[in-house]
């Protein structure tokens, strides 16, 4: 079987995630889109090419999350900034339906929530749009509310949407969280 010839950028991004995902194995499917076989896992990449002027994308569809749990998120977004190659890096990098940089700051937002208390355990995403995040979250057995998170080009706002019917106290709980988070998420993302 001959080897495709993909777009550089794809290729680039590849060959990165193959290097840092040991033992994973490449599968060239078309000139635009590849797939990363790791066991019984596996990403799909696929390359939306320069269009009336519009840049180049790579969509990745990971729906195990190896790019999370190999700590991978940050290679794929210095391989969005990068500028010694502007031509291997893609405008725009989608991971799951969300932009490399939405997709960082949602991981960041979590494990910061759960740096606060074991008592939050993410549920389930319930929307994934570019640059916002919808999901659930519980927190202990008691309550299961929903988060927003957005990310602004100068800001990243979190918004706790929470039962009316919850008690009082653990509304107060996770609403000063969502204020703690939401500065420390600001201070590292937005440099504010």
């Amino acid at each position: 079987m001959s080897e495709i010839n993909q777009y550089a950028a794809l290729e680039y991004l590849v060959g990165v995630l193959q290097k840092a995902i040991i033992g994973s194995k490449v599968k060239q499917i078309t000139t635009d889109e590849s797939a990363i076989i790791d066991g019984n896992a596996s990403i799909r990449l696929k390359l939306l090419p320069e269009n009336n002027g519009n840049p180049a994308s790579i969509f990745i569809r990971d729906e195990k999350e190896i790019l999370y749990s190999e700590e991978l998120l940050e290679e794929v977004y210095k391989t969005h900034e990068r500028t010694d190659h502007p031509a291997l890096a893609p405008a725009n990098i989608m991971i799951n339906g969300l932009n490399i940089e939405a997709e960082l700051i949602f991981h960041a937002v979590r494990d910061q929530f759960y740096t606060l208390s074991g008592s939050y355990e993410f549920k389930k995403f319930i929307e994934r749009n570019n640059q916002q995040v919808r999901f659930s979250m519980t927190f202990g057995d008691e309550l299961t509310f929903e988060f927003i998170i957005s990310n602004e080009s100068d800001l990243v706002t979190i918004e706790a949407l929470i039962a009316e019917s919850a008690p009082a106290a653990l509304k107060a709980v996770i609403n000063t969280d969502v204020e703690t988070v939401s500065q420390e998420i600001n201070k590292q993302f937005k440099k504010g």
